[in-house]
């Protein structure tokens, strides 16, 4: 009974999209008007030629004799057929990746053969209506039963199978990623003096947004980790590539939409929205508020090759952001890296469960490396700043977890790692001093932790 609602509702959903949506009528407009074009080029210029040929061959065809009444009938099961696949394909499918309706619904080969399917079926009637009305259409009747009929028998269920193909997960993803990579070359196409109207530059911060709220989606209720590990490794990549195409990017696209507004993670952030504007990172704002929210989840779990991809992940984009010189979204990378810190020491304080905290502080140190490759000489205090503090909280939580003792040690040897590099690279020696003193704090630690 409830497959049978769920038919019924995604039916109905399916239906209501091809009538109303925008993108589905633009389809539709193309295809009656192709087929009305191509009935009058084959009457005009095909015809003629497709009689003689039969004639040359020896064939006698008598036109007349030609029965219209069944074409009405296999086109209407033709239709209900490639539509009612259609919809228990995607139905079934969404059970497992959701709004994969709203997905297929601005999906341009499923809407023009949706509606191919739809114009073969009212041209069929048509021609039954006109032929009974007395009115010469042998050309369309020819067209309708030897092309029409011929081309949709052979493209039709392939096009299902096609469907049923590309409702598979990777695919999914791998789509809506496309999606948001299209819409990025063709903003980088206008340029930073390009002008966007302001219904494009609504739409199109909605569509990103929405597909990354897809793959969040996709990110909690897909239960296996390999779907999973491609979202995090997709929105990485996205993002480096986005963060690469941002000086291209017209000047207006950055002005934040009243929709995004009233986006779910930006509600806390209401009075910062002026900065982030300003910054030009709503769009990362987005995607690593998403994805530290799924961080938290993959804690929980212990699922923590996920919840180390999505440091990997953030460390990289730092990594872009630096041979960009993006140095606002350099300090909301440092801020969501010292926010990540935060979740899983307090994970591992709780669990006793140094693992998360190993793979996290090695990405933060990887971080740290690029930082100092690219000198950022302030940023790379402050977080060495950062490694003290939780080294000193690390220690402070040894007597309820004494396995956080193995990450002070992990916290000193990547401080050892970039004391190496900055004396290798000729850093100022008052800085490298300086940032000595803070590296033997560790041992001071270590020193009160014999005394327990």
């Amino acid at each position: 009974m409830r497959e049978s609602v769920n038919l019924t509702q995604s039916f109905s959903r399916i239906l209501r999209a091809l009538l109303t949506r925008s993108r589905s009528q633009y389809a539709a407009l193309m295809v009656f008007s192709g087929m009305l074009l191509a009935d009058f080029l084959f009457r005009i210029y095909l015809f003629p030629l497709y009689n003689n040929f039969l004639l040359k061959i020896g064939a006698n065809p008598v036109w007349s004799d030609l029965d219209v009444g069944f074409a009405p009938i296999v086109w209407l099961s033709f239709f209900a057929i490639i539509l009612g696949s259609l919809t228990i394909v995607i139905t079934f499918a969404s059970q497992n990746v959701p709004k994969l309706i709203d997905l297929y619904m601005d999906h341009w080969p499923s809407l023009f053969f949706v509606w191919w399917a739809a114009a073969c079926l009212i041209h069929a009637f048509t021609i039954k209506i006109l032929s009974e009305a007395g009115v010469e259409i042998v050309s369309s009747l020819i067209f309708n039963y030897h092309v029409l009929l011929a081309v949709s028998l052979v493209i039709g269920f392939p096009f299902v199978l096609s469907i049923l193909k590309s409702t598979k997960t990777s695919n999914v993803i791998e789509n809506l990623l496309q999606g948001s990579y299209a819409k990025f070359k063709r903003l980088a196409k206008k340029g930073p003096t390009g002008i966007i109207s302001p219904e494009e530059h609504a739409k199109i911060q909605y569509q990103l947004f929405e597909e990354l709220n897809q793959l969040m989606d996709l990110l909690v209720f897909v239960p296996y980790k390999e779907p999973k590990s491609q979202i995090i490794e997709g929105i990485g990549e996205l993002l480096r590539y986005y963060v690469k195409l941002k000086p291209k990017f017209p000047e207006d696209f950055y002005k934040i939409d009243q929709q995004i507004h009233d986006d779910i993670s930006f509600r806390t952030l209401k009075s910062l929205l002026a900065e982030v504007e300003k910054s030009h990172t709503f769009y990362e704002q987005k995607s690593f508020r998403m994805i530290g929210n799924v961080y938290n989840v993959f804690l929980d779990k212990g699922e923590f090759d996920l919840s180390t991809l999505c440091v990997e992940q953030l460390s990289q984009v730092g990594k872009t952001a630096m041979e960009c010189d993006d140095q606002e979204l350099i300090e909301v990378i440092t801020v969501r890296l010292n926010t990540y810190f935060r979740f899983a020491l307090k994970h591992g304080q709780h669990n006793n469960e140094p693992r998360n905290l190993y793979n996290l502080v090695f990405h933060y140190g990887q971080f740290l490396s690029y930082l100092v490759e690219h000198r950022q000489v302030d940023r790379v205090k402050t977080c060495i700043g950062y490694f003290v503090f939780y080294g000193q909280q690390c220690f402070n939580a040894i007597p309820r977890a004494r396995s956080l003792a193995f990450i002070l040690d992990i916290l000193a040897s990547e401080m050892q790692k970039l004391m190496q590099i900055i004396y290798q690279n000729n850093w100022e020696r008052k800085l490298q001093q300086e940032l000595l003193q803070k590296f033997l704090l560790f041992d001071n630690f270590q020193d009160m932790d014999k005394e327990i």
